[in-house]
């Protein structure tokens, strides 16, 4: 049996727990390590879980927060419109309180949470030092994949996540099966809306943009969305990830975990 759900299981464990109170609601954050911080927001139909793969290598040399976004994984839904505004203003909120109210910090958002990273990052100003988004969307392009869902939930995640069919493993299908049973936020149209593009040139935070040259929901060209991203921030760096998925910092760890220990080395001092 594959051992990868005790290290889940262990990150757990040695993870500092924050509960947070947001207008009466519990809002939950893990953290590991310490260093300059670094916010990872995870994707739809998922929680930090998501970033299983990333957290031990990158808490070696920074402060790691992964909250579960409100409406998602630990987290209760907060009162009000469930929206991407709506989150990214508890983010702010989440960060004020686990690291402190002027504490500078990198942000990297997976998927939907991408689009989530850059309206906080807006929001925080001069105090996110990079802004790094992986298989984000929120750039006006429908973010659905022809033919839709068929078979299983193993299935599922070949299909929508992976690239590889041998990645589609017990863990990531652990990770999948209970995000999707403990997500109560509705994304609805808000990945193929443009409230990342409509943002990022107004962010002051150095940004990268990474895409996968398999993506199912990217057709498997990151260049389109590339063009995007520099049409409103000629300044952005672009990195491909190779022969992997969607769902990339599970699919290619090694890929990934040396992009952001590489642009994160950068606030290291």
């Amino acid at each position: 049996m594959n051992d990868t759900p005790s290290m889940v299981d262990q990150l757990d464990t040695i993870a500092d727990r924050d509960d947070i109170d947001i207008n009466g609601r519990s809002v939950t954050c893990r953290s590991w390590g310490a260093g300059p911080v670094v916010l990872l927001v995870h994707g739809a139909s998922g929680c930090w879980t998501h970033w299983v793969r990333n957290i031990d290598q990158l808490s070696q040399r920074n402060r790691v927060v992964v909250p579960d976004l409100p409406g998602f994984g630990d987290s209760e839904s907060l009162t009000g419109s469930p929206d991407a505004e709506h989150l990214a203003d508890s983010l702010v909120q989440i960060v004020d309180t686990v690291i402190g109210v002027d504490e500078q910090l990198d942000i990297v958002g997976f998927s939907f949470g991408g689009i989530v990273a850059g309206l906080t990052a807006h929001r925080m100003g001069q105090r996110a030092q990079h802004l790094i988004v992986i298989s984000a969307g929120g750039l006006g392009i429908d973010a659905r994949v022809a033919g839709g869902t068929r078979g299983g939930p193993r299935d599922e995640l070949t299909r929508f996540m992976f690239a590889d069919p041998d990645t589609a493993d017990d863990t990531a299908l652990g990770i999948h099966l209970d995000g999707q049973e403990r997500t109560r936020f509705k994304t609805g149209s808000i990945p193929s809306s443009t409230l990342l593009l409509d943002v990022i040139g107004q962010v002051t935070a150095e940004l990268h943009a990474i895409y996968s040259d398999r993506d199912a929901f990217g057709s498997g060209d990151p260049n389109g969305r590339f063009d995007l991203i520099l049409s409103s921030r000629p300044d952005a760096k672009c990195h491909t990830i190779t022969k992997a998925g969607h769902w990339s910092p599970y699919e290619a760890p090694d890929q990934i975990n040396t992009i952001l220990t590489e642009v994160l080395a950068l606030n290291a001092n």
